[in-house]
């Protein structure tokens, strides 16, 4: 983290060490100075919960950790909507810069489309970005990689024919076609595409 990475820390992180036994410390443990904060109270929830803050707004279903962030410098970035009384407006989500990376903890399980703003909002911050660009829903895309190529297998898994938009003209290897822009995949089809190859100098 200190070095530039993003470590995600979910519900029971640091509960216990590698000998099994409980951390003296509260979750996350040994991890709870460095994030500048930690769980104050968990339980399983009978009913699903609102949430909002930087990730949008959503629900958090099954179990619930409330934190405290204890630090100036550890941001709330998710908090709990008015349900049960324990959790009303506590954070669900705490964040702190540790050198030139990030340490978060997420206190909840959350539902889908809070976890995608999750996972976007992450690899933003850690300057990760998508090597191929966005697909159609259903559609897989491997990449793979040596010295000299850049190749992606895509796959269709959705039951309809897609198109997918290719980042840039790409040389589709299974019809030996040059230029290809954009490729139609059918239900279950397979493409092998490659990249331009890169200089050497």
């Amino acid at each position: 983290v200190r070095r530039g990475g993003h470590l995600a820390l979910g519900p029971r992180s640091g509960m216990k060490d590698g000998y099994n036994s409980l951390n003296p410390q509260r979750q996350p443990g040994p991890l709870a100075a460095p994030l500048g904060g930690r769980v104050e109270q968990f339980y399983a929830l009978l009913k699903d919960v609102p949430v909002s803050g930087a990730w949008g707004e959503g629900n958090a279903t099954i179990w619930a950790e409330l934190l405290s962030a204890r630090t100036p410098d550890t941001q709330v970035v998710m908090r709990y909507g008015a349900s049960n009384g324990w959790l009303d407006g506590k954070p669900a989500v705490i964040t702190r810069r540790v050198g030139k990376g990030d340490l978060t903890y997420i206190g909840a399980l959350f539902d889908p489309q809070v976890m995608r703003s999750a996972a976007k909002w992450m690899a933003e911050r850690a300057g990760v970005h998508a090597a191929f660009g966005p697909v159609p829903e259903g559609v897989e895309v491997c990449r793979r990689m040596n010295a000299n190529r850049t190749v992606f297998v895509l796959i269709n898994h959705s039951s309809k024919r897609v198109e997918v938009h290719l980042p840039t003209a790409m040389f589709d290897a299974l019809n030996s076609t040059r230029g290809v822009q954009v490729k139609g995949l059918d239900p279950n089809a397979v493409a092998v595409l490659q990249a331009e190859k890169r200089n050497r100098d």
